[in-house]
């Protein structure tokens, strides 16, 4: 990191430099020899009442409480420096290698002063002389700080005062009215927003609209109000989803033909030959093993890394893959909430804005064979525990119990098909798959979002292979994939051990140890599906655990520049190699690499 300097720099060097002026006027005014002021002035009175001798200053005097002021300012300035390198670099401006550079720098900067100030007093015939001058010094910089305290006491009860008076009319404990701040078109343009939706809810309900912006529904008492316009029928309200559920009905379904004899292992391979045949995509075999592994693990998957990387390809792809075509949605800066993904109620064309990620979650919960991958692309240009918290909240339920509430409906209205009394299932058939760049146009992807999914690096770029084997695509169904999971949890020989739960404790333990990094029982069940299906698709157990390991735990120590971090990433390193030997987890050391040159 670079080292960021601060307003508050220059603020407390112009201090610095405004003191020291004070203190060579002070010097002034105190030589008891000079013509150029008064003798008997209050800067030599303020001296005679703290009992201090006037000094008869010469030149060499006056030379060495210049050398002092200048290196006193230099002083300053190196300290600010070494304060904000410090802090570029992740060290703590308080630690004791800080402490002995501004040790260093003090006794280098008034050594010099005095030197330059006592080789001015050359050839020192008496050393008296000398001491005077050095006293001279002293009261200079004392006297000055006094003064410059009354100064400052004096400003600060003046500002008081500037500021009572402009507030007379405001109690104690309460607060001015805030100017507004300048706002950008951007933030004009959502509080404009704003202000018209505020406007609607307003007219809502003046016609007698309910609590809940469902204009046309019944009172808590039972009356309906006056002028309540009644709620039109479904084809009305849900124009989109009745269509859908008219063209769902009337289709005939799709037919799926599993392939039977097709492995874990050699899905995971065709997919990879065909990607690099059919789209010219190259992946590392075990970003292909993780991806499929991750899916039986967690309906929320998350691909990162820079841009370019092919981490939307991947999930758009798999869809192609196994006969289906995925929903992409490119999230939009401006998504704030739930709104954004499923819509709202619009009182003014009294019908529902249904969203195409609504629409097709709808359809969904039609095909129920169908794999349906539902990708978020750039999903953290917006702040995702915004506009998805609806669905970060109920994958906390068990998947029967993953419902939506799109809309409260007055009594007696007939909604479409799947959207019981207002609320959609989401289908069981679903995956969430979000993609997010690592960048400054970006927000940090918070631990909620990450303890919940699946995460998946793309740093290194693809390189070509020869795409030699079966690539064509399969036909795979919700169940048929399914079934590959499953038969995969049911291998003994794949599944976690009692050693290897021994293992994996011994590791989050000292991590919540040195870095107060908690291990929850979400991360452990996630563990004991992804690993046996990394298995089944060609991996091994300790490659397995090495991704989840460096995913799930050591991602969250990304930001941490404390000292304490280096040590226990060292002694990570040798836990780790003393667990599962020297040469072990591979993704873990280089994880731990990476965030050791922060250190050096």
């Amino acid at each position: 990191m670079k080292a960021k300097f601060k307003r508050i720099d220059g603020i407390a060097i112009s201090a610095v430099f405004f003191y020291l002026l004070a203190v060579l006027m002070t010097g002034l005014f105190l030589d008891a020899g000079s013509s150029l002021v008064v003798q008997g002035n209050p800067i030599q009175s303020l001296a005679e009442a703290f009992a201090f001798p006037l000094v008869d200053a010469s030149l060499p005097s006056a030379i060495l409480l210049t050398m002092f002021a200048v290196y006193s300012l230099i002083f300053a300035g190196l300290v600010i420096v070494e304060i904000r390198l410090a802090q570029g670099k992740g060290r703590s401006a308080l630690s004791v290698r800080n402490w002995a550079y501004y040790a260093i720098t003090f006794f280098v900067c008034y050594g010099l002063a005095a030197g330059i100030g006592i080789s001015a007093h050359a050839p020192v015939e008496d050393w008296t002389l000398v001491g005077n001058s050095f006293l001279y010094v002293g009261e200079s910089f004392f006297l000055a700080l006094l003064a410059y305290l009354v100064l400052f006491l004096a400003v600060l009860f003046l500002v008081m005062l500037v500021t009572s008076i402009r507030r007379y009319r405001i109690p104690f404990g309460e607060d001015a009215p805030e100017e507004a701040p300048s706002l950008t078109e951007e933030e004009h343009e959502n509080l404009v927003q704003e202000e018209r939706a505020r406007l609607q809810g307003s007219l809502a309900a003046t016609f007698g609209a309910n609590a809940q912006g469902v204009a046309g529904a019944p009172s808590a008492d039972g009356a309906s109000g006056v002028s309540q316009p009644a709620l039109g029928n479904k084809t009305q309200v849900f124009p989109g989803l009745s269509q859908i559920e008219v063209q769902e009905l009337n289709e005939e379904g799709k037919e799926y033909q599993d392939d039977g004899k097709i492995s874990l292992r050699e899905l995971a391979e065709r997919f990879r030959r065909y990607l690099a045949k059919e789209e010219k995509l190259y992946y590392d075999i075990h970003s292909i093993r993780a991806f499929l592994a991750g899916l039986s693990a967690s309906r929320l998957i998350i691909l990162e890394g820079l841009s370019g990387t092919g981490k939307s390809s991947l999930a758009r792809y798999f869809s192609s893959f196994v006969g289906e075509k995925s929903f992409f949605a490119p999230v939009q800066a401006t998504w704030r909430d739930r709104t954004s993904l499923l819509g709202f109620y619009n009182d003014f064309s009294r019908s529902y804005s249904e969203t195409p990620f609504l629409k097709r979650l709808y359809r969904a919960s039609f095909r129920e064979r169908a794999v349906n991958i539902m990708v978020l692309d750039e999903m953290n240009i917006a702040r995702v525990e915004y506009y998805f918290a609806d669905f970060l909240s109920i994958m906390e339920y068990p998947m029967e119990d993953w419902t939506l509430d799109i809309m409260q409906l007055p009594y007696g209205f007939e909604p479409p098909m799947h959207l019981d009394e207002g609320r959609l299932h989401i289908p069981a058939t679903t995956w969430f798959i979000g993609t997010a760049n690592k960048d400054d146009s970006t927000y940090t992807i918070t631990d909620k979002v990450y303890d919940r999914a699946i995460v998946i690096s793309f740093s290194d770029q693809n390189v070509p292979f020869e795409e030699a084997g079966e690539s064509s695509p399969v036909s795979l169904s919700y169940q048929g994939l399914l079934a590959l999971f499953e038969d995969a949890w049911k291998k003994e020989e794949d599944l976690l051990d009692t050693q290897d739960r021994k293992r994996i404790q011994r590791l989050a333990s000292y991590c919540y140890e040195k870095f107060e990094l908690a291990f929850g029982n979400r991360i452990m069940n996630q563990i004991e599906l992804f690993v046996p299906t990394y298995v089944s698709a060609g991996g091994t157990k300790e490659e397995a655990i090495d991704f989840m390991f460096a995913r799930k735990v050591l991602a969250k120590l990304e930001g941490r520049f404390e000292e304490y971090v280096g040590e226990g990433l060292r002694g990570l390193e040798k836990l780790i190699a003393s667990e599962y030997g020297k040469n072990s987890f591979p993704e873990c050391r280089a994880l731990i690499a990476h965030y050791l040159r922060r250190f050096n």
